[in-house]
């Protein structure tokens, strides 16, 4: 069977890509941060992705033939406050990896977000013009340029993620379900709309995609237009919690570093059109799911 690398090994996304892989058999390794959580299943490779040299190294020893490239520093704030070691991270370790597929002969698939659009246009679809708005948006437009000049490159837009990772990490999810648990007061935009999918979904549509002959650039969205208010109030309904201290708020009132989008909704008709489905399901669906999942024995 043939090999996939997943960096990001231990975030959100690519511990949930890393962990798919492993169950079904699939050989896969992760590349994770020297100094970050792990993945809860998986072979894992501690790799600094500011590292050219290691990570070139690293990549060529194990010689995979789809590379999955979900590591970045992705928290706006941090990018903010480190832009430098955001470059290097976010955009030289993807030239890196590019020139590295290329020499060896593998598939590069790059995750990107949602977050390049500044949120005055959408929906969006793959062929809207990015209009970044953050350091860390502005690195993510500059890596898929770099991964779009390769042949088999992918780039694969994700809209706002939720669902539990595979690693022991902590998320604004997580932190969001506790809260909604126990009642404690709970801030949530009422004016930034999003399309959120379940992050299942998100590493089932991405796995489809990398074993398929797309190229270019696609949209993973789930099928719903939501605020962040609207998304509380529909993990509270999952969770059977009255939902007493969530509190509608607005951008404008939120301290941050740089402007938020109001609205980067996706329209993902390529997936629909390619794979004859959406690539998400309605969030109260997977909701349940999840839950179901969590009070198994």
């Amino acid at each position: 069977m043939e090999q996939w690398l997943i960096t990001g090994a231990g975030g959100q996304f690519g511990s949930v890509l890393l962990r798919r892989l492993t169950d079904s058999g699939v050989p896969a390794t992760g590349l994770a941060s020297p100094t970050g959580p792990s993945p809860d299943s998986g072979a894992v490779w501690r790799v600094d992705l500011a590292d050219p040299a290691g990570l070139s190294v690293a990549v060529r020893h194990l010689a995979p033939r789809f590379i999955i490239h979900a590591g970045a520093v992705t928290s706006i704030q941090a990018a903010h406050d480190a832009p430098d070691y955001t470059r290097r991270v976010n955009i030289d370790a993807t030239r890196t990896l590019v020139e590295t597929a290329r020499a060896i002969g593998a598939k590069l698939v790059l995750t990107s977000t949602d977050l390049v659009f500044d949120g005055t246009r959408a929906p969006y679809a793959e062929d809207s013009l990015p209009s970044p708005l953050s350091v860390y948006a502005r690195s993510k437009v500059e890596a898929e340029r770099i991964v779009l000049g390769f042949d088999h490159g992918i780039v694969v837009r994700l809209a706002l993620m939720y669902g539990r990772p595979a690693a022991q990490r902590n998320t604004t999810f997580l932190t969001q379900l506790s809260a909604l648990r126990t009642d404690a007061p709970l801030r949530l935009f009422a004016d930034e709309f999003r399309t959120p999918i379940w992050l299942e979904d998100a590493a089932t549509a991405t796995l489809m995609i990398a074993e398929s002959d797309i190229t270019g650039v696609i949209h993973l969205g789930g099928p719903e237009r939501m605020s962040r208010l609207d998304m509380g109030r529909v993990m509270a309904r999952a969770l059977g919690v009255s939902g007493a201290g969530i509190v509608a708020a607005n951008q404008r009132e939120m301290a941050s570093p740089e402007p938020r989008p109001p609205d980067v909704s996706l329209v993902s008709a390529r997936f629909e059109r390619i794979f004859g489905r959406p690539p998400g399901r309605p969030m109260q669906q997977a909701m349940e799911l999840l839950v179901t999942a969590e009070r198994a024995p």
